[in-house]
């Protein structure tokens, strides 16, 4: 969950990182075509790409583990594809980058390993006229191994991956097509099971022979006589690698001062296997000379894992010390890896006189706030010679009785505010009373009903 920013740069042009496309397959059991207008049967056939309940994961992908997947069952001729659109790409220099997560059930339909095999992924142009970017199946050396092969625009220019991979086993793919200057030198890439932690690494697969498309708007799944049982699931479409990864971007992190708390708040846009973020707290400086102190842990908010919508998070610490006071976030990783934000700072004002403020709002109906401020420095009047004081608020009716006590207990330094609810009381002149050591002082105040 890095906050990386990757530019593509090809011919000195420098393009924008954009998600054309992203599905899940969050819609009912049943037939795609039928439960979305997303996407469109093509080729029509007597047996239609259904929705299956389930999903599939793979650590770090950020469509993993979401909504439910698609079953391609093959074996037979004459059976539908499905294909959906996304923006028309036709810029050279542009890379076309299409990610998914597939899990081979079944190789019993496969062509055997000494064969072309016969494929199930492919783009398109807009108009549908020409094909590109192949992704082929064959069975491997016994039926729970199967080998994947790419082609750029006919099976004339097929590769085949060179380790086999195993049945009922969840891999992810990533394919690319590049338009290049010139004629017939576009560039098809396949990775499989790529590291997603940094920069676009080798592809295990590059083909550059075969007619260039003229452009590419949509992706397609077929389910052909020899292309096996699988599932897929986790769709994504971009013009740049990082949109495969997707890291976490850390969108903002402030600190607010309110009374004597600090609140930080921050937001991400997106993240990727984030276990959650430690609050580290340094104390610079003080009005009460405190020696400067290295940075601690204070708190730990979750993460939420896998996830490409922006998520809020909030954290108070309570009543820190006066002064400089620095915060910043350790995010770490499901793996322990981590990385820590920027710093923020709040200068924390330090209190140096007991303070018991008129209760707002005053007249008031049922509910009225009070609020008060206990010194950081040593008062002749204060019993104690530290900076915590045992402090009661009380509320008495205008013939001296007690009516309620609002706090009775050890408070340090600080401002502080309480809520009073007189939702049980009568209407009148109610007073409220505040003392700590040798301190006190009392204010009125008026409940109408």
């Amino acid at each position: 969950m890095k906050n990386i920013l990757l530019l593509l740069t090809i011919t000195s042009l420098v393009y924008s990182q954009t998600l054309f496309l992203e599905e899940n397959f969050d819609y009912s059991t049943g037939t795609l075509t039928v439960n979305t207008s997303n996407w469109v049967e093509s080729p029509t056939g007597s047996t239609d790409i259904q929705v299956s309940f389930g999903n599939l994961n793979y650590l770090n992908y950020s469509s993993s583990d979401i909504g439910n997947l698609i079953i391609l069952d093959g074996g037979a001729s004459g059976r539908s594809g499905v294909y959906r659109k996304f923006t028309k790409q036709y810029t050279v220099g542009i890379t076309v980058y299409f990610s998914f997560l597939i899990n081979v059930t079944s190789t019993s339909d496969m062509d055997i390993n000494t064969s072309n095999g016969d494929y199930f992924f492919n783009s398109q142009n807009d108009t549908m006229s020409n094909i590109r970017n192949f992704i082929y199946v064959r069975q491997g050396s016994n039926s729970s191994k199967f080998n994947v092969g790419l082609a750029k625009a006919s099976s004339t220019s097929l590769q085949w991956f060179s380790t086999e991979l195993d049945i009922n086993t969840t891999y992810l793919f990533v394919t690319s097509y590049t338009f290049v200057s010139g004629s017939n030198n576009d560039i098809v890439k396949l990775w499989i099971n790529p590291n997603l932690s940094g920069v676009e690494p080798s592809p295990d697969i590059s083909i550059s022979s075969g007619s260039d498309a003229t452009d590419i708007a949509l992706l397609q799944f077929r389910q052909n006589a020899k292309s096996g049982d699988m599932q897929i699931d986790g769709i994504r479409v971009s013009d740049s690698w990082s949109q495969a990864p997707l890291p976490v971007q850390l969108t903002s992190f402030t600190a607010d001062l309110y009374y004597n708390n600090v609140k930080l708040n921050w937001s991400t846009a997106t993240e990727v296997n984030n276990y959650g973020f430690e609050i580290e707290r340094n104390i610079v400086g003080t009005k009460l000379a405190l020696s400067e102190k290295g940075w601690e842990k204070i708190g730990f908010v979750h993460g939420h894992g896998n996830s490409n919508s922006s998520k809020d998070y909030t954290f108070v610490d309570v009543n820190p010390p006066s002064g400089k006071v620095q915060y910043k976030l350790k995010q770490i990783d499901f793996d322990g890896t981590f990385e820590c934000s920027s710093i923020v700072e709040v200068d924390i004002d330090t209190p140096q006189n007991f303070i018991l403020k008129q209760n707002y709002p005053n007249p008031f109906n049922p509910t009225t706030t009070i609020k008060y401020t206990l010194p950081a420095v040593i008062l002749q009047n204060a019993e104690q010679s530290n900076n915590d004081y045992l402090v009661t608020l009380k509320v008495f009716d205008i013939l001296g009785n007690e009516v309620a006590t609002l706090v009775n207990e050890i408070q340090s330094a600080g401002n502080y505010e309480v809520k009073f609810d007189a939702s049980k009381l009568s209407s009148g002149i109610y007073i409220y009373k505040l003392q700590t050591g040798k301190f006190l002082q009392t204010r009125k105040m008026l409940l109408v009903k």
